[in-house]
């Protein structure tokens, strides 16, 4: 069996030696002894946890087994069982070496580093479609972990840069951290002889048994470092909501260094400053918005009767309410940002301590209606039974918790909440317009709104972690796309070649045949096993080639003779052997061969003889015939129409686009489109390769047909450099607002 392939990168080989802590003398006595303190509460926390997870795993395979379909499909089982059984302690001491050797690395003079996406991404032809179903399995599940466990893994990453001397790590590269404690799963299963299916399956188990429950092991991690005075006092920072009576346009500067922090622990920067149009977007928003309320004489209304604008924090915590509040899959489908908006002037009149109703003041009035107009837009641009609607709809509360407290929302591009709400929306767009949705990645996008809406409340690292998280999985994904495509245009270039070959035998077949009249079981014979011996010519040295050339000679010789057999001169022989090794090829049996060629103009067979043809005759048309074809050659079919003047010219359009350029394809008569990636055509036969976002293989098209769908609009090329999602919304809704009539407009989303 596969043992699955070998990961690239940053991990570890199976042959590779591992560093030990007892080897690193160079180190500091107190770095050792904190590195080796670490070392031991993860042996004691590991070795009955992989034990429990060794036994579930077992326990799986033997129910799944006795569940088998089949008894081939329940020994693959039992092999698997054998196979983990038998490796069972050095899987143990593997797992503990690997979780070693990254301690140990500390202080090297190449520490180790955070596995590069973009470098392996330019290596992918090295990468096989196993370990790359591997890499997503792990980092889902260390994604997983690292989400659940955040806020004790901010901590501990924090301690472990005091430790190492060196910059905060990302939680990916800290060794004892989720990606690190899979990677050692993954280096303890090397050797043991599992398939891709089984191996998947320990990753899995190996999640439920050990990953779920790690949230005391960093609990206990951090109680111990701080009780070694590794920064004991450490807190959790939180976001800093703007002054409410001074809220700038312009990006908050970033927090001082904690006094005592580790080097390269200052908090991040905001990120880049505005470009001069974007600091002026949330302005122009909000004047547009308030012309456009007090022509239609709406302005102001944010709340009815005598009302106080609500402070701050108030209504940060009514949205907070309204943030954790459970929704149905029904109500997240039905979002509507007006509705939205009622029901928060509703909540926050509830709310009032002293019985006097809160509203909205000017400013959160503008910026509730403007997040709102962004969403309406952004939701009705993903299709309507996508799954990504209802996710998008979660995260309005979330996103305007942050504009209200962060008005750099609206200017920077790069602001993390608007980078991952960009995020979820384009994938919402791009990976969610088929009916057979990927589970991994709805999974994926699941979890991350799930945890935003559960533990956001004004922490915008929430937004930058979960961003970063989902960005891998992304990468991981397109990676696994891109090989399924180089997989399906190889694929097609393989068919393309084989159909230049077949329709060169055909056509040799074909012109004999209208010249000739040959016996009957010639016809038939070079009808059928014949042209795929053309074919196969064809296939390896072209119709030009001395072979196939030959062969059509062959078939030439036979059609000619009409009822005379072959006889035993050397013509007759030379013809009969290049006849016997052409049948061999395309997969006649011996004995079938020569009863063929044998009997080829025979006119009166014997009952024995005919009982023997009539035997190859089934044969003949059972055989698979060369590039799946059954049908015997005929006359091409008769041609389409010839192409009109605007289809010639999408024609000509279609030859000079390059590969990898997208296209919109209309669905239905309401005009829904689904995009395909134009992966690759064949200049020769026409032939056309398109690929969905995973690089699957859809419909065949022809170029032909392709740009008469072109020019009845069907078809589209989609307009490139239009910026991101959000950039688009945010013009779509000034170009609404600038525009005359009702501002309902701006909230009906309309596409790009």
């Amino acid at each position: 069996m596969s043992s699955g392939g070998r990961a690239p990168g940053n991990r570890v080989g199976a042959q590779e030696r591992l560093p030990r802590l007892g080897r690193r003398s160079d180190l500091p006595p107190r770095v050792r002894n904190l590195l080796e303190g670490l070392q031991q509460h993860a042996a004691g926390w590991f070795q009955p946890a992989l034990e429990r997870a060794l036994v579930d795993i077992d326990t799986s395979l033997f129910r799944m087994a006795e569940r088998s379909g089949n008894s081939g499909e329940q020994q693959r089982r039992f092999e698997a069982m054998r196979a983990l059984k038998q490796a069972g302690a050095s899987v143990q001491h593997r797992f503990q070496d690997h979780l070693e050797g990254d301690l140990a690395r500390v202080r090297e003079a190449a520490p180790m580093a955070a596995p590069a996406p973009d470098a392996t991404v330019t290596s992918l032809e090295l990468v096989d479609a196993a370990v790359l179903e591997e890499d997503l399995t792990l980092q889902e599940i260390s994604g997983k972990a690292d989400i659940r466990n955040s806020q004790a893994l901010h901590a501990y990453t924090h301690r472990f840069a005091v430790i190492a001397g060196s910059a905060v790590p990302a939680t990916e590269a800290v060794p004892l951290g989720p990606a690190r404690i899979a990677e050692a799963f993954r280096y303890a299963l090397h050797d043991v002889e599992l398939d891709l299916e089984h191996r998947l399956f320990a990753f899995r188990q190996f999640d439920r048994a050990v990953m779920a429950t790690l949230a005391p092991f960093y609990d206990r991690l951090n109680t111990w470092l701080a009780g070694q005075r590794v920064l004991p006092n450490l807190q959790h920072p939180s976001f800093r909501r703007p002054d409410v009576a001074h809220v700038s346009d312009e990006p908050a500067p970033p927090p001082a260094q904690e006094a005592g922090a580790p080097a390269g622990d200052a908090a991040p920067a905001t990120g880049a400053p505005p470009e001069p149009a974007d600091a002026e977007l949330f302005g122009t928003l909000r004047d547009l918005l308030g012309a456009k309320r007090r022509a239609e004489g709406t302005a102001g209304a944010a709340g009815t009767g005598a009302w106080t604008p609500a402070s701050r924090d108030d209504l940060q915590s009514v949205l907070g309410a309204l943030q954790r509040a459970p929704t149905t899959p029904a109500q997240q489908a039905r979002y509507d940002s007006e509705h939205f908006k009622n029901t928060l002037l509703v909540k926050l009149r509830r709310a009032s301590p002293e019985g006097r109703p809160l509203g909205l003041g000017d400013e959160d009035l503008d910026t509730v209606d403007l997040v709102g107009m962004l969403f309406d837009y952004v939701v009705r641009n993903v299709r309507e039974s996508s799954g990504a609607r209802g996710l998008l709809a979660r995260l309005h509360v979330p996103v305007l918790r942050v504009a209200l407290g962060d008005k750099t929302f609206f200017t920077r591009r790069d602001h993390p909440a608007r980078e991952l709400l960009n995020s979820i929306a384009e994938t919402g767009t791009h990976w969610f317009d088929e009916s057979e949705a990927d589970p991994d990645l709805t999974r994926k996008m699941q979890m991350v709104v799930d945890h935003v809406s559960a533990n956001f409340d004004g922490d915008i690292g929430v937004f930058e972690h979960l961003l970063g998280d989902l960005s891998k999985h992304m990468q991981l994904l397109a990676r696994r796309a891109e090989a399924a495509e180089r997989r399906n245009i190889d694929a097609a270039r393989g068919r393309d070649r084989l159909a230049i070959a077949r329709e060169a035998a055909r056509g040799a077949v074909i012109r004999i045949l209208q010249a000739t009249i040959p016996a009957p079981r010639v016809r038939s014979l070079l009808e059928q096993a014949w042209t795929d011996a053309l074919a196969l010519s064809a296939l390896r040295d072209g119709p030009e080639g001395a072979e196939f050339k030959r062969r059509v000679e062959v078939a030439e010789n036979l059609a000619r003779r009409g009822l005379q057999p072959l006889a035993d001169t050397a013509e007759d022989e030379a013809v009969r052997l290049d006849l016997e090794a052409g049948l061999h090829q395309v997969g006649l049996h011996g004995d079938d061969v020569r009863g063929l060629v044998d009997n080829l103009f025979t006119r009166a067979p014997t009952r024995e003889v005919s009982a023997q043809l009539q035997r190859i005759d089934e044969a003949l048309k059972d055989k698979p015939r060369l590039g799946g074809e059954s049908a015997p050659a005929t006359p091409a079919r008769a041609p389409a129409p010839p192409l009109t003047p605007a289809e010639m010219q999408m024609l000509q359009q279609l030859k000079r686009t390059p590969f990898g350029t997208w296209f919109e394809f209309v669905r239905n008569q309401q005009g829904d489109t689904v995009r395909r990636k134009l992966a690759w055509f064949s200049p020769v036969t026409g032939h056309c390769l398109f690929v969905n976002q995973r690089g699957a293989r859809l419909d065949d098209h022809t170029l032909e047909q392709v740009a008469r769908d072109m020019a009845r609009g069907q078809i589209r090329p989609v307009a490139t450099g239009q910026g991101s999602l959000i950039d688009r919304a945010w013009k779509a809704i000034i170009g609404l607002l600038r525009a005359p009539g009702d501002t309902a407009q701006a909230a009906a989303g309309a596409r790009p």
